[in-house]
């Protein structure tokens, strides 16, 4: 019967055999389609169970051994409460798409009445159907059958959980197996922790013998710049695409007028918009949006997203451009860097500028290793912006004013101080903006002596140099930078566009 239908005659049905008792309105609410506006109906089928007890509690003994370290250390605690708790696994699925369930159901020739999956003990399960048939043959021995494989899919996380061992060629026993097996680490948003991570390491330990990776890194979700989750219904999605090239505001209510939101959640959305991008996103490129998302994961579980602090790392990357250009126009066309550089003979400002480039490095190699990538981000922009940029560039900048040669000696050594700044900050800088760090690398001069690279993804990270370390200058220009900011800090600038050295220290 139509379901509509069926509803009226079980309640007449029900009256029929006196066990009808009233009808009256209850707070039961019923899914409807959002494109149909169409009653959902649940309908019972019988599944495929994977039962995963023994599974998940190796799963936990893998945490708390670590053997798999997962980062931020508080979501250890759901690991434990999902797989301490965790129910048989539902892995079939009605979908027209997917990786077809192995079983295959057993009708014998002479009981052709049997509906199909109706009994449980004809089912065999092989991977594939040739393997199905013997499988079938030594079952019902001399009795001729048919077999029909289940038409249903495998759960899509059955499918992605088996991901660690299947790119590399499992379940053959390949080379990449022998050498990239185990991973060392995941990187994936904590809302899938359950879903897809720990299935990845029940299955990865089951079949594969180890668990599939050492470290789970688990980033935070963004959402909008009011901590709302994003949603089409709200029309506060952002996608990348539009951060990085731009969008005007028109293309962005066309975006929302070209999906299937109905006319309500469309105005809703239309109007979040114009309130939240009202000139539209401004063209900030790949560099700045892939800097911002870093920086930000030091917001717990969820990145605030805010445009603006994208097009302020935008306006940033300008600032890189600026202090290669000064650079160049400093080292001139005919200018060879020293293989190496001599710390003791430079003026005070040159060796200051190389002992916190010094620390900058450490801080950000540490925080790296700790997987806390806002500390990384926060000591390079540091150092690039509050002490090249507006301390030693402006500092160097009078030994440039003429060619007298009592400034020589001080003019050479702030050219290598600055090319060896650049040329590490840029490789510090690298793996947080790839593309503008690529561009101004090609463009400074390299030591003829040194096996220069190709490329800066190539080049060797900056470590630790511990010649350049001075803490006691480090703290003598600390006094005169701190003195500087609070003079200034009495008595404003009368021209607010004036531009003025931090301070010369020669």
């Amino acid at each position: 019967m139509p379901r509509f239908t069926a509803r009226v005659a079980v309640i007449e049905a029900l009256k029929a055999k006196g066990l009808y008792k009233e009808t009256k309105k209850n707070e039961m609410c019923l899914g409807v389609c959002s494109r149909t506006n169409d009653v959902v109906e649940p309908m019972i089928k019988p599944q495929w169970f994977v039962n995963c007890n023994t599974m998940a509690k190796a799963g936990i003994d893998a945490v708390r051994s670590k053997r798999i370290e997962i980062i931020p250390q508080q979501y250890e605690q759901d690991w434990y409460r999902w797989l301490a708790n965790i129910h048989d696994w539902c892995v079939s699925r009605q979908l027209w798409w997917g990786h077809r369930v192995p079983a295959w159901y057993v009708v014998l020739e002479d009981d052709q009445e049997n509906i199909l999956g109706s009994d449980n003990d004809r089912w065999v399960v092989a991977r594939n159907e040739s393997e199905a048939n013997l499988e079938a043959h030594q079952k019902y021995p001399g009795k001729k059958f048919e077999l029909h494989q289940d038409p249903d899919v495998l759960d899509t996380w059955f499918s992605s959980g088996l991901f660690p061992l299947t790119v590399l060629g499992w379940p053959d026993d390949t080379a990449d197996v022998e050498a990239f097996y185990p991973g060392s680490v995941l990187e994936t948003g904590h809302d899938i922790l359950f879903f897809w991570v720990a299935r990845m390491v029940m299955m990865g330990m089951q079949l594969g013998g180890d668990v599939p990776f050492q470290k789970v890194y688990l980033h935070p979700m963004i959402r909008d710049a009011h901590g709302r989750k994003m949603s089409k219904s709200l029309g506060n999605v952002i996608d990348p695409v539009d951060v990085i090239n731009g969008i005007p505001l028109e293309g962005l209510l066309k975006r929302l007028e070209e999906g299937y939101l109905d006319p309500n959640e469309l105005n809703i959305a239309s109007d979040g918009k114009k309130k939240d991008f009202p000139d539209g996103i401004a063209e900030c490129g790949t560099d700045a949006l892939r800097f911002a998302l870093v920086s930000y994961t030091s917001q717990s579980d969820k990145i605030n997203l805010d445009i603006k602090r994208v097009v302020g790392y935008r306006q940033w990357c300008n600032k890189l451009w600026n202090a290669i250009r000064f650079a160049m126009g400093k080292l001139g066309n005919h200018y060879t860097p020293p293989a190496t550089i001599s710390v003791t003979t430079m003026p005070p400002i040159c060796k200051w500028i190389l002992s916190v480039l010094n620390k900058a490095i450490g801080k950000t190699v540490t925080s790296l290793e700790a997987y806390k990538s806002f500390d990384a981000t926060s000591a390079i922009y540091s150092w690039w912006q509050y002490q090249l940029c507006d301390v030693f560039i402006e500092a160097i900048k009078p030994y440039f004013f003429n060619d007298s040669q009592e400034l020589e000696s001080a003019r050479a050594a702030s050219r290598d101080a600055l090319r060896v700044c650049l040329d590490t900050g840029l490789r510090l800088l690298h793996p947080f903006m790839p593309y503008v760090t690529e561009e101004l690398w090609q463009r400074l001069p390299q030591p003829k002596d040194s096996c220069r690279k190709d490329s800066i993804m190539v080049s060797e990270y900056p470590s630790l140099v511990k010649e350049w370390a001075d803490d006691k200058l480090e703290n003598q220009i600390d006094i005169a930078l701190d003195t500087v900011n609070k003079l200034r800090s009495l008595k404003p600038p009368t021209d607010t566009n004036e531009r003025r050295p931090a301070f010369a220290l020669c």
